[in-house]
């Protein structure tokens, strides 16, 4: 199928595609479709939510930047300026590649702590065997989980022409919009591998204000504690060269790559888990600010031993630690982004 690079061109090719999915899975005519996109968010806008009004910025597709007020000693009320009494123990978990294991067996686990996550769809996978349905991901939403996108098709963005990274990116956005999810915010690369690929990354920034991008053991809201030497979290630097870390390039750590390192010894990833949400611990005493938070990456959560799945127990036993423990569990859309100070937030 031809891809197209024209806007105008585009348009259409993405009203094309769609339709054909989505009037697969749901009666709504195509201009019921873009209707109810419209509704959630206006076309081409970028939305800024500060701590007072919230202002619309013409020239992008529906990216939302959320900034906190600035106060008279020039710091923001977010979480990062909390006492670290409180604040020191902050985890985000994230569950990827739309699992039904995800909504039978992780989501009850996480309910019985009260603990709310960020769940990163692919449209197309929806209803397949053993993915989500949109039930479950509308429930999951109602329960307030975090619903965000990752891609029409789980395509490898980096080889992608600019008609089919908006197609991919872009399309995504919409279909969850088209099926009721609130306002989609962040984007999760497939592989994590497009940090240094800025078509993808200014593709991504068009439609969403973040993305789950590129593999560390831990965040920094500041984006200074990498061998990068910034100093802060601007998306490119003085030569126009892509940060190691920022807003477009948030941090994680893969479960799967320790399940599938160590076999699936459980006893085993269990101190990896330990030592890694605890890692970010030691370095926020140390400045006197939460800065460094540890994110986990999850997909499956069942017994099958696959590579890309974690075992029921040792992912109760790792949520358990966690509330044993004093941790404060929260999805990545509490991330915020101050434009005064390029640093990043907690809400």
């Amino acid at each position: 199928m031809t891809l197209f690079h024209n806007t105008g061109k585009l348009a259409c090719y993405i009203i094309l595609v769609l339709s054909s999915y989505f009037l697969l899975t749901n009666p709504s005519s195509i201009a019921d479709i873009f209707a109810t996109s419209q509704k959630h968010t206006g076309h081409d806008s970028i939305i800024t939510t500060t701590g007072e009004a919230t202002i619309i910025h013409n020239g992008h597709n529906n990216a939302i930047t959320k900034t906190k007020q600035i106060l008279a000693n020039g710091k923001t009320n977010g979480l990062i300026n909390n006492t670290l009494s409180e604040n020191s123990k902050v985890v985000i978990l994230t569950f990827g590649d739309t699992e039904k294991s995800q909504f039978t067996t992780a989501k009850p686990i996480l309910d019985q702590y009260g603990y709310k996550a960020s769940f990163f769809i692919t449209c197309n996978y929806v209803g397949q065997t053993h993915r989500l349905n949109w039930n479950d991901i509308l429930a999951l939403q109602q329960d307030g989980q975090d619903i965000e996108s990752k891609g029409m098709t789980h395509a490898d963005l980096n080889n992608l022409s600019s008609g089919a990274l908006d197609f991919e990116i872009g399309g995504s956005k919409l279909c969850l919009q088209t099926h009721g999810i609130n306002s989609p915010n962040i984007f999760a690369a497939v592989h994590g591998d497009v940090g240094n690929n800025p078509a993808v990354i200014d593709t991504i920034s068009k439609y969403y204000g973040y993305a789950d991008d590129g593999f560390a053991n831990l965040m920094f809201l500041h984006c200074d504690g990498y061998d990068s030497n910034q100093t802060n979290c601007q998306t490119y630097d003085g030569s126009r060269m892509l940060s190691y870390a920022n807003r477009y390039s948030i941090r994680e750590a893969s479960h799967n790559s320790w399940d599938a390192r160590y076999l699936h010894d459980d006893q085993t990833i269990f101190q990896k888990f330990v030592e890694e949400v605890n890692s970010g611990v030691g370095v926020n005493n140390k400045i006197g600010v939460v800065d460094a938070i540890p994110i986990v990456a999850y997909h499956i959560i069942d017994n099958s031993k696959d590579p890309s799945s974690t075992d029921i127990n040792l992912f109760a036993a790792e949520m358990k630690y966690l509330h044993e423990n004093g941790f404060k569990v929260i999805p990545m859309s509490d991330l915020g982004y101050d434009e005064s100070t390029n640093y990043m937030y907690l809400e």
